[in-house]
């Protein structure tokens, strides 16, 4: 009964983003509660609670199921996404025992106690479900998404996707391209354009729409194994290694989170994740570790 309550309660809790700090604050309360109430019974005995953005649980998924192979008797639980701002909530009030999320963490949060178990560095690329989708230059980008009707060079549509306005994704790009940010804004304007709200809702729209043109994480491609390919910018594909020498130019950092005083499970967790095993696995995903 309790991990139900505490499933009703992350809903709640992420959910309540507009909400008044003393609604918060009791829903914090309460969470805090059930976790203890929830991981000091001996049904959850031996389990890793871990939430987040979702372009990395599918690759924290990987990761759980190698480190419980090393590590018999412990599980790690996957909770479904909870978003950057949502797993950070979860994790204050201890109803995780980790939180992924896609950037370091800032001042103020370290001022909580939180502190970076791992980081890694993976790309923010295009991705399409053409078969074979020709590369892109980043001059070429802000005109793309001004154009009502863009093509691919062989005159087929080409179909662009947004991301969240309030996700990191549109302000990052923004930044790094010239001339974007004013795409971007006439873009949100137009009603034919879908928006990929959640990183499960990006990837279903890029997998099912035909020469589609989307806004997402290599790692989430390579750990979900999603039927896209990506699309090489000024002439290089992003991968592992492009990302370590930086001729790919949009990197990303992603990180696993842990509580000020984690559990010693999640400690090891963090451990194996930084272990040259955990790292392989990672490298195989299309990330490099953080610098």
């Amino acid at each position: 009964m309790s991990r139900q309550c505490l499933g009703v309660l992350l809903s709640m809790f992420v959910r309540k983003r507009r909400s008044s700090t003393k609604m918060r604050r009791g829903l914090m309360f309460a969470l805090a509660g059930v976790a203890t109430v929830t991981l000091g019974s001996g049904a959850l005995a031996g389990t890793i609670r871990v939430g987040g953005t979702g372009a990395g649980l599918a690759a924290l998924s990987l990761l759980g199921e190698d480190f419980t192979a090393a590590n018999p008797g412990i599980q790690i639980e996957v909770l479904p996404s909870l978003g950057t701002p949502g797993g950070l909530r979860a994790l204050t009030a201890l109803a995780i025992d980790a939180a992924i999320i896609s950037r370091h963490l800032t001042p103020a949060e370290r001022a909580l106690g939180l502190q970076e178990g791992a980081c890694l560095t993976t790309a923010l690329v295009f991705a399409s479900s053409r078969r074979a989708p020709e590369g892109i230059a980043r001059a070429d980008l802000p005109r793309l998404y001004s154009d009502f009707r863009p093509t691919w060079p062989d005159g087929t549509a080409l179909k662009v996707i947004l991301r969240n306005r309030g996700g990191s994704e549109i302000p990052y790009l923004s930044a790094a391209i010239q001339g974007l940010g004013p795409a971007f804004n006439a873009s949100f304007g137009r009603p034919d354009l879908p928006i990929g709200e959640t990183d499960a809702k990006n990837a279903d729209l890029a997998e099912r729409i035909p020469g589609s043109f989307a806004i997402m994480t290599l790692l989430q491609i390579k750990a979900q194994r999603l039927n896209l390919q990506v699309v090489a910018v000024d002439g290089v594909l992003p991968t592992a290694e492009t990302i370590a020498n930086k001729s790919y130019p949009f990197a990303w950092n992603v990180c696993v989170v842990l509580p000020a005083s984690p559990s010693a499970d999640a400690s090891r967790f963090g451990q194996y994740i930084n272990s040259p095993a955990g790292q392989a696995t990672l490298r195989s995903l299309g990330t490099t570790p953080a610098n």
